[in-house]
């Protein structure tokens, strides 16, 4: 715990504390989902398809075709499944309705022993009605409790290379074994972040709102402090050397940030990349239990302020995407001006990214 608080009061920067705006309320990210059960099962669901015949494949990876996909159900008409299988690598669902095309659901986040908010960010609909890839692109946290078991599973899953946000400390305190195992690229920057306001969190005691407000102010500078990074992450991402994995330390602001911003890339809506930021609140808090649960660092700060600062709470990505708009007229200007993504850019990442 003490490595992702001091990655979060590291985005801090100066700033007048004004507290943020109310929480933003949004749909949820995606229709069809995948769940993990007892017994090795897994519930599928398409509620957009209930009440219509549906019949259920799945194969082990989320484009193959027709002739390599395992039916599961057949003719279901109630909006879900359960299923049980025996293999041992990742499922790849694909609901087919009667009419009209289907479509391809996995799991959000991958079921590792050691892993931290590491998930699948495919799946969800662009505007114009297409569906970002399965298996492409993976957002996490630290990688550093990752076991030989996860690494078979990773190994599985064909990932090439990992950008890695964090500080050249963070890394050291927190170092990731499974890239040197595994022999893939492993990109990373050394920098400072910017910031002056540890002190004042550790030295005189702060409010919840304080506290939202610095969040907020850090997520303002997030998108130019990590433009030398996603500039580099998003070159990696045309030149198709996929999948590709990026991560920070909690998963939740650089590597949410960035993962923001893929998506809107591509054309997914607004409300969608919020929600899909949002799930890190459902997928981080058991992870940083179970690696740390009592670090004495926190008892520096009460507990409504840690889970302010922990928490990803859609004001602040909301700030950075207003500050993009503020300084570039759209988070699409900002991914033009600062990350050099021209019309053909943006093309070629929807034709790898897109389905």
């Amino acid at each position: 715990m003490r490595n992702i608080l001091k990655m979060v009061l590291a985005t801090i920067v100066a700033s007048t504390g004004i507290p943020a705006n109310a929480r933003l309320t949004v749909p949820p990210a995606a229709d069809s989902k995948v769940e993990r059960i007892a017994d090795g099962g897994y519930r599928v669901s398409w509620p957009e398809w209930a009440d219509e015949s549906v019949n259920l494949f799945v194969a082990d990876r989320p484009d193959a075709p027709a002739a390599a996909r395992r039916k599961l159900v057949d003719d279901d008409r109630d909006g879900m499944a359960e299923v049980t299988l025996n293999d041992a690598g990742r499922p790849y669902f694909y609901v087919q309705p009667a009419k009209g095309e289907g479509r391809w659901v996995a799991e959000r986040v991958l079921p590792l022993e050691g892993g931290r908010n590491f998930r699948d960010i495919g799946g969800y609909r662009t505007a114009d009605g297409r569906t970002v890839r399965w298996g492409r692109v993976y957002r996490s946290g630290s990688m550093a409790r990752l076991t030989a078991h996860d690494f078979d599973y990773l190994g599985r899953l064909g990932i090439r290379s990992v950008y890695d946000f964090r500080t050249g400390r963070e890394r050291r305190d927190e170092p990731n074994q499974w890239v040197a195992v595994a022999h893939i690229g492993y990109w990373t920057r050394n920098y400072a972040m910017s910031g002056g306001d540890l002190a004042r969190l550790f030295n005189r005691k702060v409010t919840e709102a304080e506290a939202r407000g610095l969040m907020v102010a850090a997520y303002r500078t997030l998108p130019y402090e990590q433009a030398p990074a996603y500039r580099k992450m998003f070159r990696q991402l045309i030149a198709g050397r996929l999948p590709l994995a990026f991560n920070c330390s909690a998963g939740k602001d650089r590597a949410g940030l960035a993962a923001a911003l893929v998506l809107t890339a591509v054309g997914v809506p607004r409300e969608t990349v919020f929600a899909d930021y949002a799930l890190t609140n459902r997928y981080l808090p058991a992870a940083l239990a179970r690696d740390n649960a009592s670090d004495p660092i926190l008892t520096t700060l009460s507990k409504s302020v840690t889970d302010v600062l922990l928490a990803a709470d859609q004001a602040y990505i909301a700030a950075a995407f207003d500050e993009m708009a503020k300084r570039n007229g759209s988070p699409e200007g900002y991914l033009r001006d600062v990350v050099g993504l021209s019309t053909a850019d943006q093309a070629q990442l929807k034709k790898l990214l897109l389905e």
